[in-house]
């Protein structure tokens, strides 16, 4: 099968996948989404959105800017978007370059995102450069297992596996340190163990990250 057809066909599994896990997510992370999310107003940067499990917690009418590179979560993503009554525009780019103007954004979201993409610092760039000043950015990542447990020795095995069959997916990242190391002025998060259920992608955070005022 050439190239182009496997990527396709992972894009449209990797898209059912994120439909299938959307209701397991709302239970683990709902009220903290709706907390956050559900309190932002104006125009909203989502990096990453998929196929629209965040819409569900925008206010209706909040202008959502869709960073989604894949075409073929966007059918998916519009009818979320028109369901939950958000105002919706999908740019088909990715995180590290974002036409979006410097300060534009009142918010910006990204779940699940940092693991998958080619530079991920230059995502979180370019997450504070779209925000205005006092601006928040939520974010939930699974990240690598604490050194020596039985769930990291499986992250080294399935490393590989995994990030062919999720377009690139990485599950053993140190995304805590890069979001602390990187340009906002405070970073706030929690560290989740999903347990047993979540498998070797079981421990995660969840948080925020403001831009200086």
């Amino acid at each position: 099968m050439p190239d182009f057809a496997k990527q396709k066909l992972r894009s449209r599994f990797e898209a059912k996948l994120l439909d299938a896990g959307a209701a397991d997510g709302h239970a683990a992370f709902g009220e903290r989404k709706s907390d956050v999310i559900g309190t932002m107003s104006g125009t909203i940067v989502e990096l990453g959105p998929g196929t629209g499990a965040n819409m569900r917690y925008y206010q209706p009418g909040v202008k959502v800017i869709a960073i989604e590179p894949n075409p073929h979560m966007h059918e998916r993503l519009r009818a979320q978007a028109e369901r939950h009554g958000v105002d919706l525009e999908i740019r088909s780019l990715r995180g590290e370059s974002v036409d979006v103007a410097d300060g534009a954004a009142d918010g910006v979201v990204g779940t699940l995102l940092l693991c998958g993409v080619d530079d991920p610092a230059a995502v979180v760039e370019e997450a504070h450069r779209m925000l205005t000043p006092g601006g928040v950015y939520f974010f939930i990542e699974h990240v690598r297992s604490p050194e020596g447990s039985r769930t990291r020795r499986l992250q080294q095995v399935l490393r590989r596996p995994h990030r062919w069959m999720f377009n690139g997916c990485r599950i053993d990242q140190t995304t805590a340190d890069l979001l602390r190391a990187g340009p906002f002025a405070s970073v706030e998060l929690d560290e989740i163990d999903r347990g047993r259920s979540a498998a070797w992608v079981r421990h995660q955070i969840i948080g925020t990250a403001t831009k200086a005022s």
